[in-house]
């Protein structure tokens, strides 16, 4: 359980160390939330490239530094959902609403672009 643990705070470490020099190089650009945006549909993208390559032949150790600690880390639902609910509140409907929209749809595009790649990959 412990080793598990660290597993998973060494990907997360990673993943969140990440996510924070993308949000330092593109950050918020006219008031839309980029950098989330960008690290969600490629974690979504990473998340399914992953699971088309390996399709459950990944060792339970990999599993827990790479999806729960490394993807877990470099995503963010919370700051998605935190930042669209500030866009409604100050008067920016319409980006927030784009944002959810855009989120939701890129992301499972991502997702699926990736499990198809990684599927291509693991065949040779």
């Amino acid at each position: 359980m412990v080793k598990d643990i660290l597993w998973v705070g060494a990907g997360g470490a990673v993943g969140s160390a990440l996510r924070y020099l993308v949000w330092r190089l593109i950050g918020a650009s006219g008031g839309f939330p980029w950098a989330t945006l960008l690290v969600n549909v490629a974690g979504s993208f990473v998340l399914g490239l992953l699971a088309g390559i390996y399709a459950g032949r990944v060792g339970p150790t990999m599993r827990l530094a790479l999806f729960f600690g490394f993807l877990g880390g470099f995503t963010t639902f919370s700051t998605f959902a935190g930042e669209t609910v500030v866009l409604a509140r100050t008067g920016s409907a319409a980006l927030a609403f784009g944002n959810v929209a855009i989120s939701i749809v890129v992301g499972l595009a991502a997702a699926f672009a990736g499990v198809m790649l990684g599927e291509q990959l693991a065949a040779g």
